[in-house]
């Protein structure tokens, strides 16, 4: 495989939003999540206007022998999904289609986490069993679930560790 996998520091992570923006759009059009275009922008927005300026922003990216983007993964900690104490939070986990089914998930997956360093970890997805079967093969376990404000499905909290 001629693909590579790099820690990203947030000025370099906002430095590709032109990709992040076209990989989410790519990801996010299909099953399950079936999003429009400007979902992709909320997304990338919300991801490097404010999660990159934190302190404890990770992000892991999966390149092409050319140096271009092919996945994404990223976190930070926060109380937001644990309600208490600090965890870390795997935010978003993004593969472009076309290179969907090669291990880039999993490889990202581990590399964010490992980049995290040790201690519990949640992330929120949506709840279906398509997403919810694949992290409980990464080890993660369905703590709860929810329907955020503003939103039409149900999403699964889960955590690791």
């Amino acid at each position: 495989m001629t693909d590579r996998l790099a820690l990203l520091l947030p000025e370099e992570a906002r430095a590709r939003r032109d990709e992040l923006i076209a990989l989410c759009a790519q990801a996010f059009a299909g099953a399950p999540w079936h999003e429009p275009p400007r979902g992709a922008l909320r997304t990338v927005d919300r991801l490097l206007d404010s999660a990159a300026r934190r302190p404890d922003f990770h992000a892991a990216a999966a390149l092409g022998p050319d140096g271009e983007l092919l996945g994404l993964a990223a976190g930070w900690t926060d109380t937001v999904l644990s309600g208490d104490a600090p965890a870390f939070e795997l935010a978003e986990l993004v593969v472009a289609p076309a290179h969907q089914g090669r291990g880039l998930g999993r490889a990202l997956h581990d590399a964010l986490l490992v980049a995290a360093g040790a201690g519990p970890a949640l992330l929120m997805t949506l709840d279906v069993p398509e997403l919810t079967d694949r992290y409980a093969r990464w080890g993660w376990t369905v703590v709860g679930r929810s329907r955020p404000a503003r939103e039409e499905r149900d999403y699964a909290v889960m955590r690791r560790g």
